[in-house]
Order: structure tokens, then C-alpha cells, then sequence
């Protein structure tokens, strides 16, 4: 199993307050005439897997010692946010969709992941001591 004990209620608190997220998105892309649903669930959709993949990145560290979690840490973010940057370029060329929806929905929906994942971060900082 991907997580144990209370770090699998904090992975299920991440996807259901993600879920508030993806519903907000939706609303708000419904509420703007011009911007089509398909894109803005689709930057939602790559901001989610960047964020969520940090649970793996976690799991996988706990309870490592400081200079492996931080050189580990590190490591996957810079890779993380690299493979993001290579598929918003693939998707803004390949893909034929208005790009600034998709470049604000992108950041948007990646900001709302990011306070997700803080607020759930230090959760799992606070059961641990």
C-alpha cells in the first residue's frame, strides 16, 4: 500500500479537498463564457499529478536522516518541476488549445494544490511529534 496508518487519512484528505479544487475549476470555467472546460481540466489535471506525485516523494523519505531528505528532496523536486516544464511546452505546441487559459488555469489550479499540500505537509509534521 502507497501510505499506512494516519498518513493514509492525510492522502485522503489531499484528494478530496483536490476534488473541492477540480469542482471550483469547473465552476468558474462554466461561469467564463469563453474558456473551455477541456482546457482548464486539463491544467488542473497536470498541476495535480506534480503535487500529488510529492506524496510518493514523501512516503518514500520518512524518517530518513536531514542531509538525505534534503538531497533527495531536492532532487525530485528539480526533477518534478522539470518534467512539468517539458510537458506545458509539449502540450502549448502539440496541442492546439487558447494558451493563456491554459497557462492561467495551469497556475491557478497549481496554487491551489500548493496550499492542499502545505496545509496536509504540516499535518503530517504535527502527528509526527
Amino acid at each position: 500500500m502507497l501510505v499506512k496508518g494516519e498518513n493514509s487519512s492525510v492522502l485522503i484528505e489531499f484528494l478530496r479537498r483536490s476534488l473541492w479544487a477540480l469542482l471550483l475549476i469547473i465552476f468558474c470555467s462554466l461561469l467564463i463564457q469563453g474558456l473551455p472546460i477541456i482546457v482548464a481540466l486539463s491544467a488542473y489535471l497536470l498541476s495535480f499529478l506534480f503535487v500529488a506525485s510529492n506524496f510518493l516523494v514523501i512516503q518514500r523519505l520518512r524518517g530518513a536522516d536531514n542531509a538525505k531528505f534534503y538531497w533527495q528532496f531536492f532532487l525530485s523536486l528539480g526533477l518534478r518541476f522539470l518534467l512539468v516544464l517539458v510537458a506545458l511546452v509539449v502540450i502549448l505546441k502539440a496541442i492546439k488549445i487558447h494558451q493563456i487559459y491554459f497557462t492561467v488555469s495551469f497556475i491557478i489550479s497549481y496554487i491551489f494544490h500548493s496550499v492542499i499540500e502545505i496545509i496536509l505537509i504540516n499535518k503530517i509534521l504535527e502527528t509526527d511529534n
